[in-house]
C-alpha cells in the first residue's frame, strides 16, 4: 500500500487562516465533520502535492487564479470556481505567481462522504463553477467561525453545514439551467404518460413514436433531466406502487406483482429485492399498517 506523501510551501499571507480540529469518537461515528479548514490570501511560492491524505477536500477560489492537477488532468481555478477531490489520490495544485489565489477550503470526512464524493465524480470534472444563488463560500466561512469558536453544537453543526456544501456541488454538476427551468416540454409529456401507463408493457421503441423522438435522444435527454432512463423510471414506479401495496393491502406477492405490470413473480421479487434491499415479505412485515 502507498504511504501518505506530501511537499508543500506554505506561503501564505499572516491574516490567512488555518484550524485543524480533532473530532470526538461521536461525530466520527455519526456527522460529517471537519479535519482541517482556512482561508488563504496565498504568496508566489504557494503550493500542495500530495497523496494517500485519508481526506476529501473542497477548494472554493474567492479571488485570483489557481491550478490543479488531478487524475491526469490540469485545470485552471478562476473565482466562483471551485474542486473536490478525494486525498488518496495524488493532488498538485498551486497558485498563479502573478494573479494570487484567494481561497476558502475545507479538509473533511465521516458519515457518508465517500458517497457524495463517487456522486460527484461522476460529473466526470473535479472543478465546477457555482451559481450566483449558491453560498458556498459563506457556509465554509460559517465553519470557520464554527471552530474558532467552539462550543457543544460545533459538530452538528458543521455536519449541517457539510451537507449543504456537498449538495450544492451535487447541484452545481445539474444540467437544469436555472431554477424555473425544470423539464423539457417532450421530457415532461413522456414523464407523465409513463405516471400513467408504467403498469402497462412499454418498449422503448413505440414509446419514442409515441412522443416523436429518436429512441437514443430520448434515452439520453431523459437521463439526463431525470437521473433515470425510461426503463429505470418504470421500475422505479412499480417497486413504489408495490411498496404502497405491500403497506396498504393484503394482495398476495404473485397479485402484486400482476397488478404493478410484472407477469414473473420471481422477477419481481428479484427486482425489488436489488432495489430495496430485502424481499416484499420481508417489506410488508416491516412496514403493513394494521387494516381499520
Amino acid at each position: 500500500m502507498d504511504r501518505y506523501r506530501e511537499r508543500a510551501a506554505h506561503d501564505w499571507s499572516e491574516d490567512s487562516i488555518r484550524l485543524i480540529s480533532t473530532p470526538s469518537q461521536t461525530a466520527m461515528k455519526t456527522f460529517y465533520f471537519v479535519q482541517e479548514i482556512g482561508h488563504f490570501r496565498t504568496k508566489p511560492g504557494y503550493f500542495t502535492e500530495r497523496q494517500q491524505l485519508h481526506s476529501y477536500l473542497i477548494v472554493y477560489t474567492l479571488a485570483g487564479k489557481g491550478y490543479l492537477d488531478y487524475r491526469g488532468k490540469q485545470y485552471v481555478l478562476g473565482p466562483n470556481q471551485a474542486f473536490f477531490i478525494d486525498c488518496r489520490e495524488y493532488q498538485y495544485y498551486r497558485t498563479d505567481s502573478h494573479d494570487l489565489w484567494e481561497i476558502l477550503w475545507v479538509h473533511f470526512s465521516g458519515s457518508n462522504s465517500r458517497s457524495y464524493y463517487e456522486q460527484f465524480a461522476k460529473f466526470g470534472s473535479p472543478v465546477i463553477r457555482f451559481g450566483e444563488e449558491a453560498d458556498a463560500a459563506e457556509l465554509i466561512r460559517k465553519m470557520i467561525l464554527l471552530h474558532r469558536h467552539k462550543d457543544v453544537r460545533t459538530e452538528m453543526l458543521a455536519s449541517q453545514y457539510l451537507v449543504q456544501l456537498l449538495t450544492q456541488l451535487l447541484l452545481a454538476t445539474s444540467p437544469m439551467p436555472q431554477v424555473d427551468a425544470y423539464l423539457p416540454p417532450v421530457i415532461e409529456n413522456v414523464v407523465r404518460d409513463l405516471d400513467r401507463r408504467f403498469q402497462e408493457k412499454i418498449s422503448l421503441d413505440s414509446l419514442a413514436r409515441r412522443h416523436a423522438i429518436s429512441k437514443f435522444h430520448l434515452v439520453r435527454e431523459f437521463k439526463k433531466y431525470t437521473g433515470y432512463t425510461p426503463n429505470e423510471y418504470v421500475i422505479h414506479s412499480r417497486i413504489t406502487y408495490a411498496k404502497e401495496l405491500l403497506t396498504y393491502t393484503d394482495l398476495t406477492v404473485g397479485q402484486i406483482a400482476e397488478q404493478v405490470g410484472m407477469d414473473h413473480v420471481s422477477h419481481f421479487i428479484d427486482l425489488f429485492k436489488k432495489r430495496v434491499e430485502m424481499t416484499p415479505l420481508a417489506f410488508r412485515k416491516k412496514w403493513q399498517r394494521p387494516q381499520s
